[in-house]
């Protein structure tokens, strides 16, 4: 499975958020510098969020983004969804599959797609935006940790 750039970024914007306290508002400015995300297109990507649940937006002094949920009950299946749409693809519906010589061809595609996209599912239901934000911090740890300095 491929993720658009689209679904990374907004993978990445989430990230930054579940970093902030609870509660607390970030700004789009700040997020697509240090996330070096074109601005317009965040905006773009953060109004598909708020649409679907995940963040808000609150006006004036003080105001930005912030998630509607802890980290911890946002999987990553939901931000996938939010952006990409279905991860899996609407069943097959009957008498609509190509046939070949009074045969049904497709049983065997059908059940592979099926389990593919079961899989993937699953998978993006194990993974919360606690994890993954655990998970970047963890190896941005890792990376500091391994800097060699030469003199």
């Amino acid at each position: 499975m491929r993720l658009s750039k689209k679904a990374e970024y907004a993978l990445w914007a989430l990230i930054y958020a579940a970093r902030h306290p609870e509660g607390t508002t970030f700004q789009i400015k700040e997020l697509a510098e240090r996330n070096r995300i074109p601005k317009k297109f965040l905006e773009l990507i953060l109004l598909e969020l708020k649409n679907a649940g995940i963040v808000e937006s609150r006006r004036g002094v003080g105001g930005g983004y912030l998630l509607v949920r802890r980290p911890e009950e946002i999987r990553s299946s939901e931000i996938i969804e939010a952006i990409e749409g279905p991860v899996a693809p609407a069943k097959v519906r009957k008498g609509r599959g190509r046939k070949t010589s009074g045969k049904d061809s497709s049983s065997a595609v059908s059940r592979l797609v099926r389990e593919t996209s079961e899989a993937i599912v699953s998978v993006l239901d194990r993974w919360t935006l606690a994890d993954l934000a655990r998970e970047e911090q963890e190896a941005a740890e890792r990376r500091q940790r391994n800097v060699m300095y030469f003199i």
